[in-house]
């Protein structure tokens, strides 16, 4: 038996206020108790520092750790879909590169405080380029298709991915039709099936853009132009007159659906989800910055109840891995919304959207020790100190091991 106690000026639990002068037990590698230091006790004492939960990025493309920086941005969409693309082909997955990204994401993400990532996952990807003590994936699993004649070997992929079982790091596995410009309907519908009968969950790109809106809508548009430019395009057409709500419903019968971005969804759609605990909306603040859409509908989601959890995307789109600057990033630009309702975001709802929510995203007696300690300044109401510009993470723990 292996037994911890780490103590700190401020432990923030996320699921109850703050504890000053705060004191956790650790017992191999699992939180037993949180609750206010003993006078003299003894314990790693981290000083004038706040231990959180650690961050969960429930959206990312690993595969992309490697770019230097984001891809420019264009209009339309498709031509920076057109650059990663290029880059992708350019960056061979019979190559070591990929091996070498997925690397050094999940410790530039771990460095910045994240135990918990919601990863998509291409051709190529093996949890045997993980660091040893790294932290915790749910690998998504992406699919491709919009012709018959590809949907059976795209959901034998999927079968034989969900077949898999971790043997080196904490990985569970899931599904991601990646969106409905690149999925035929037939293809979202049996990736859902297998996931009910793996019990996974589903991820899916939606909602991301203004055109992809109109190409559900018309079929017409530059995504028609990119997939026929990439001999994608299926001779019978696709079927028109849908709208992001469709394709949610279809999504709901996933047993936990992930709708990544949704930066243009409807108010009945919002209502859609919100109305379902088992779907999440993943928000990548910077991303959305980045692109220039029209304002998030992340706080009228939150208003009517859905579970928001936030991502950073790929390095394609955003400088950094870092859930931590997404945080800081969303305090300085939304002041008016609570500090605590961030970290909540950045932590809980995240764990709640990949489906560990009993495993982590509070720091609660049962769950794993996954922690960052972060620098906090000032004085005056906790959390007012903790999200800023001046804090910084100074140590990651994955299981009671420090990274």
């Amino acid at each position: 038996m292996i037994l911890q106690r780490l103590k700190s000026k401020w432990i923030f639990p996320v699921d109850r206020p703050p504890i000053e002068n705060g004191l956790i037990e650790i017992v191999d590698g699992v939180i037993t108790a949180v609750r206010a230091a003993e006078p003299h006790e003894v314990a790693i004492d981290f000083g004038d520092v706040a231990i959180l939960p650690g961050l969960v990025n429930a959206h990312t493309h690993l595969e992309f750790s490697l770019v230097e920086q984001p891809f420019q941005p264009a209009q339309p969409f498709t031509d920076w879909i057109r650059s990663l693309v290029a880059y992708r082909r350019q960056v061979a997955p019979t190559s070591a590169k990929p091996c070498v990204a997925l690397n050094i994401g999940a410790i530039e993400s771990l460095a910045s405080g994240t135990t918990l990532l919601g990863e998509i996952a291409t051709s190529g990807w093996d949890e045997l380029f993980m660091p040893t003590h790294g932290p915790q994936i749910v690998a998504f699993c992406e699919l491709i298709g919009l012709r018959p004649s590809t949907i059976d070997q795209q959901i034998q992929i999927a079968e034989e991915w969900l077949a898999r079982k971790s043997q080196l790091a904490p990985v569970t596995y899931g599904l991601s039709p990646h969106a409905p410009y690149s999925v035929s309907p037939e293809l979202l519908q049996r990736s859902v099936e297998l996931a009910k009968r793996f019990n996974a969950a589903v991820a899916i790109h939606l909602a991301e853009t203004r055109e992809e809106l109109e190409f559900l809508a018309d079929g017409r548009g530059p995504f028609v132009e990119l997939l026929k430019s990439f001999s994608a395009w299926p001779e019978q057409g696709l079927p028109t007159g849908r709208r992001p709500l469709d394709i949610l419903r279809a999504l709901a019968d996933a047993p936990r659906a992930l709708v990544v971005h949704g930066n243009y969804l409807a108010a009945d759609e919002i209502e859609f989800i919100a109305a379902r605990p088992h779907m999440s909306v993943v928000f990548c603040p910077r991303t959305h910055e980045f692109f220039g859409h029209e304002p998030h509908p992340w706080r009228q989601l939150l208003a009517k109840g859905a579970n928001v959890a936030l991502g950073t995307d790929g390095r394609g789109s955003n400088p950094d891995l870092s859930l931590w600057n997404e945080l800081v990033f969303l305090r300085k630009r939304f002041p008016d919304v609570a500090p605590s309702t961030l970290l909540k975001l950045g932590t809980l709802a995240g764990a709640r959207a990949l489906g560990c929510e009993h495993d982590c995203g509070t720091i609660t007696p049962g769950k794993r020790a996954d922690l960052v300690v972060v620098s906090v300044g000032g004085c005056g109401e906790p959390h007012e100190a903790l999200i800023t510009a001046d804090s910084q993470i100074v140590r990651t723990l994955c299981g009671g091991q420090m990274g």
